[in-house]
């Protein structure tokens, strides 16, 4: 399993200098370019849909959202979703698509091509909330009518024929939700996930830890080693089996935080062996995750499970669990949360993370169980 945002990482420096300096002006130069060459009529008769999300497993899961309200707008039309490397695979489990397409992001040009190459669309939709490579893709792609985002501060709705605001104060969810409305869809779906129904007794004794957040400055969500051997061993004692999942590169980490439980033979680590659809099936059939905020915490979301997500930098309002059967535990310091895009954070500590408390979590962990359907 890879972590979030490798391709188009969030919080890489490089790509937002070379995306802001680079891809603004070509962005407003291209816009204004479309606009002089042609002036778009409100679209009609839709069959073909295509949706661009190039990053973002977490993120791919909440579009799952919008993409059931499109199905029930548009019944009979083909949708296809493009994306990248990193969210490709949690894509093909997307209910109500088509057809799913990887690109090759890291090679833009290739990307334009293949993108030209599948031909018109009828609509054409990018979900992208602020690099300008999605804006530079859907100028490049051949649609009757191309919407996506108008973001403060970045600069890119230039190229769309028309453009949504995007709000940093509702969750994403809503804002693909939002996008929508401008060709005529609403709906009440949340997000869901195609995963095979497993055996009611198998959950019985399974929770699952998702330690490691990815993306860069991943340490800024992580929380502490030791209060996650403190939770460990309570599960354990309680009689549970725990089972740690995480990327190949979180698998050492997993491995050593194992160690340091005395009566280990029941915890598990999964990290770096499953691939995500195994770990989506390991979390639908857990009694209970406990996660910090990361794709794998929206992927336990989608699926109903009972959900702890642990919010430091991250704004439960923003970018929490959305199921019923989920506790967002926050942290309690002025500062926090500090994230709205996903790459604003005010400080180099993660000391938002370490104010949340073992008890906290462990209480909300007991509701959750004792609470379960």
């Amino acid at each position: 399993m890879r972590r979030d945002n490798e391709s188009i990482g969030r919080g890489s420096k490089v790509v937002h200098l070379l995306d802001r300096y680079i891809g603004i002006p070509v962005v407003w130069f291209l816009g204004l370019l479309g606009k002089i060459k042609k002036n778009k009529q409100p679209f009609s008769n839709i069959k073909k849909i295509a949706i661009l999300k190039i990053n973002a497993i977490g993120d791919t899961v909440l579009l799952s959202a919008a993409i059931k309200d499109l199905r029930e707008k548009y019944r009979d039309a083909k949708l296809t979703i493009f994306v990248g490397e990193t969210n490709y695979e949690i894509a093909t489990i997307l209910p109500d698509v088509n057809e799913t397409i990887k690109l090759p992001i890291k090679n833009p040009l290739r990307t334009i091509i293949d993108i030209r190459k599948r031909g018109r669309y009828d609509l054409w939709i990018d979900f992208g909330p602020w690099p300008r490579l999605n804006a530079l893709i859907t100028y490049f792609a051949i649609a009757d009518y191309k919407i996506g985002f108008n973001t403060n501060g970045q600069y890119r709705h230039y190229i769309y024929d028309a453009s949504v605001k995007h709000n940093s104060v509702i969750h994403e969810c809503f804002n693909y939700k939002n996008l929508l409305k401008l060709v005529g869809v609403e709906g009440a779906n949340f997000p869901s996930l195609l995963v095979e129904a497993h055996n009611e007794a198998e959950t019985d004794k399974k929770i699952t830890l998702h330690l490691f957040p990815g993306g860069s400055k991943s340490y800024l969500k992580e929380w502490p080693e030791t209060n996650w051997v403190m939770i460990i061993r309570y599960f354990i004692g309680k009689g549970f089996k725990i089972y740690l999942t995480g990327a190949k590169g979180d698998r050492q980490r997993a491995l050593s935080l194992k160690e340091m439980i005395e009566r280990n033979k029941d915890v598990f680590v999964v990290a770096g062996e499953y691939t995500l659809k195994q770990t989506a099936t390991l979390l639908e059939k857990s009694r209970l995750v406990i996660t910090v905020n990361t794709g794998v915490m929206h992927i336990a979301s989608a699926l109903k499970c009972n959900v702890i997500s642990l919010q430091g930098p991250t704004s439960a309002k923003r970018w929490g669990p959305l199921n019923i059967n989920s506790i967002s535990v926050n942290s309690n310091l002025p500062c926090s949360p500090c994230l709205n895009l996903g790459f604003e954070y005010g400080c180099d500590n993660n000391k938002c993370m370490a104010s949340i408390s073992v008890a906290t979590v462990i209480d909300a962990a007991n509701k959750l169980l004792l609470t379960r359907e």
